[in-house]
């Protein structure tokens, strides 16, 4: 296989040390490689940073549900009370119908027609303002 495909897949051994500068130590003679090991270490700190990254992301997410599960059960509670108030206001609505519809049958006022002060007002509200 040729050195090119090797490359491509990222099998090729020589693809690593591609990306440093070879340099001759001046005073043994050794060849040292030089920018392997701060390249490796740039990828380890923006690797270390992504996670940090991703970790503050998923906290933010675990915060905001909470924060909707505490609303959620907040609106239940608040819905649950105005629901027993609608039905305490519907009872005490009965009650008073009932109280009108008693007091009709014994007020002389409800059984007599309307008093002679009040003819005009309403014969003007039924014909309508001009």
């Amino acid at each position: 296989m040729h050195v090119y495909s090797m490359e491509r897949f990222g099998t090729n051994p020589l693809s690593q040390s591609s990306t440093s500068c070879l340099s001759e130590d001046s005073q043994d003679g050794n060849i040292l490689m030089v920018g392997a090991n701060s390249l490796e270490e740039k990828k380890l700190k923006r690797r270390q940073k992504n996670r940090a990254a991703a970790q503050r992301s998923r906290q933010k997410h675990t915060e905001k549900a909470d924060e909707l599960h505490q609303q959620h059960e907040q609106l239940e509670q608040n819905n649950t009370a105005l629901k027993k108030e609608i039905e305490a206001l519907k009872e005490e609505l009965m009650y008073w119908n009932q109280m009108l519809k008693d007091h009709e049958s014994t007020c002389p006022d409800m059984l007599t027609p309307s008093l002679p002060t009040q003819t005009p007002l309403l014969h003007w509200l039924d014909r309508g303002i001009q």
